[in-house]
């Protein structure tokens, strides 16, 4: 059920997607949003530039490290985290923007994230996506590292295999194999364990 604990100023009806670097989170995440209108992404802000095709205020919220700094001093942030020299957070007022329109704020998060927003409080449905195996998801972390593979790579295939281990402190897991079928597996989720109250 969405609504707001005023006392702790947190929202109850999120709802969490997280997984290593190459699952497919963000071709799914698009997917999910597209069938499902009851669910608004919640755009998180980053102080990486923007990728090709990428637009400020739609995919992120690009600011400067500085920029973000000044958001963590004045408790914008409801979670943020560190990755690959970058920092990457959820600002509060997305997450009021997305509550304020009476729909399911969907975050596309890392693990560190996800931990945080426990421990603050808020609920929902928290889901990891899991790779059909270790050895796909390093093939596609290859095709997403192009010739700037290597120590990058590795970085990144590390990192995956340590997020690998917290699947666990989800409530679902869902493999993203067919991305159809995957889709599908989190609709049913969100329709059992979110939806199911609301009118």
């Amino acid at each position: 059920m969405l609504h707001r604990d005023a006392q702790r100023g947190t929202y109850a009806g999120i709802v969490v997607v997280s997984g290593p670097s190459g699952v497919g989170k963000t071709t799914l995440c698009e997917r999910l949003l597209k069938k499902e209108r009851r669910l608004k992404a919640c755009i998180t802000a980053t102080t990486r530039r923007p990728r090709k095709g990428e637009i400020d205020g739609k995919d992120y919220h690009f600011v400067t490290p500085a920029e973000f700094r000044r958001m963590i001093q004045k408790g914008e942030l409801v979670e943020y985290v560190r990755l690959f020299d970058n920092y990457y957070g959820t600002p509060e007022q997305s997450l009021a923007d997305i509550f304020e329109r009476n729909r399911y704020p969907l975050l596309r998060i890392d693990v560190q994230g996800a931990r945080r927003l426990k421990a603050k409080g808020y609920k929902g449905v928290y889901i990891f996506i899991l790779p059909p195996d270790v050895k796909i998801l390093l093939m596609r972390l290859k095709g997403r590292s192009g010739k700037s593979a290597g120590g990058e790579l590795l970085k990144r295939f590390r990192k995956a295999r340590t997020e690998l281990r917290a699947k666990d402190e989800y409530d679902f897991q869902v493999v993203n194999d067919k991305l159809p079928q995957a889709v599908r597996d989190i609709q049913n989720i969100l329709k059992r364990h979110l939806f199911k109250d609301r009118r």
